[in-house]
């Protein structure tokens, strides 16, 4: 079950990825082929990563995120505590927080 949610996960962040590129190379006003050219990339490579056929490296979603003045978290669209999740998980009585850990132990199942 690991691996499914792993890549879930792998799959989640590379759309948010794909959607955040092109978003935040938009708010820049770059063209695909400005944004490559910034960056010494072919010609197709940024509208690849947008389209979600090609995957950036770490070295190139850091140089990604230079350009774009943003954070690499920012283009992979993670946040360090959606929505404050833990704030309100904690909020929850004891009987509450195991109701949720069951249900998300069963989940992983």
């Amino acid at each position: 079950m690991g691996l499914i949610l792993v890549q879930f996960w792998s799959v989640t962040i590379m759309t948010d990825f794909a959607e955040n590129l092109r978003k935040f190379r938009k708010i820049k006003k770059y063209s695909q082929a400005e944004l490559g050219r910034k960056l010494h990339y072919g010609s197709t490579t940024i509208a690849n990563y947008e389209s979600g056929r090609n995957e950036p490296s770490f070295r190139d979603l850091i140089r990604l995120a230079e350009v774009l003045d943003v954070t690499p978290n920012e283009l992979l669209g993670i946040e360090k505590n959606p929505k404050g999740v833990m704030e309100k998980f904690q909020k929850l009585g004891e009987r509450e927080q195991k109701i949720v850990i069951g249900l998300i132990d069963s989940l992983q199942e």
